[in-house]
């Protein structure tokens, strides 16, 4: 993505895929850097702006208040841990898809198959599986660009928004909200309960989206 098609698609593909990218950066796993921007307000700062120029409203509000963590590194760094990371036999939520699906290895190969259809892969600098929500949300943040950029140039964007739906329907849009409910029950810092559900509320608007510009 270069600044000049950055600039060609329309605003609302352009704070579309701006939020799933920020919203993926935000559920990896905490840099020092991204802790700092936290814990100032930075990201709350930035993030506000980004979900009001989306072309839908949330259900639920996000809780801009609870995007700031004013804890230490040290502390903000266990609580992912302890939340997404570890468990006795596996962490209390998970970020992989195919953990809540009950087939894993299904979960990994469905997602692969998107990826390869629109010839993007994983990056295997990252280390992250085909079904982490890292890869999901920048998957969708590539497919919401290319498809304004294929409306910016005269193309048809409908392959691309029915990626988006199937995409949105059978993985991160089933399986978050299940993760969602378990972390509820993990008293979880303000700050993830308020990431987690801002995820929620961007994926289950996003897909009621694509489907009404199907419709159309």
């Amino acid at each position: 993505m270069t600044a000049e098609t950055i600039e060609e698609i329309g605003d609302a593909e352009a704070a579309r895929s701006e939020v799933y990218a920020t919203l993926a950066d935000a559920i990896e796993f905490p840099s020092a850097e991204f802790h700092a921007d936290v814990s100032t307000g930075a990201f709350a700062v930035r993030v506000e702006p980004l979900v009001g120029a989306l072309p839908y409203a949330l259900a639920q509000p996000p809780d801009y208040r609870a995007l700031v963590d004013d804890g230490g590194y040290v502390d903000f760094q266990a609580e992912y841990i302890r939340l997404f990371d570890v468990g006795t036999v596996r962490p209390p939520c998970p970020l992989y898809g195919g953990e809540w699906s009950g087939a894993r290895k299904q979960a990994m190969e469905e997602t692969l198959r998107f990826y390869r259809f629109f010839g993007m892969k994983v990056d295997e600098a990252a280390r992250e599986l085909p079904d982490h929500i890292t890869v999901e949300l920048e998957f969708l943040q590539v497919m919401v660009f290319t498809e304004g950029l294929a409306r910016a140039r005269g193309g048809d964007a409908a392959p691309f928004l029915r990626a988006e739906r199937d995409f949105l329907a059978r993985h991160p849009g089933r399986w978050w909200p299940q993760l969602r409910r378990k972390l509820a029950s993990c008293t979880p810092s303000p700050f993830y309960a308020a990431l987690a559900s801002l995820i929620d509320s961007v994926l289950a608007a996003d897909l009621a989206y694509v489907k009404t510009l199907l419709a159309a």
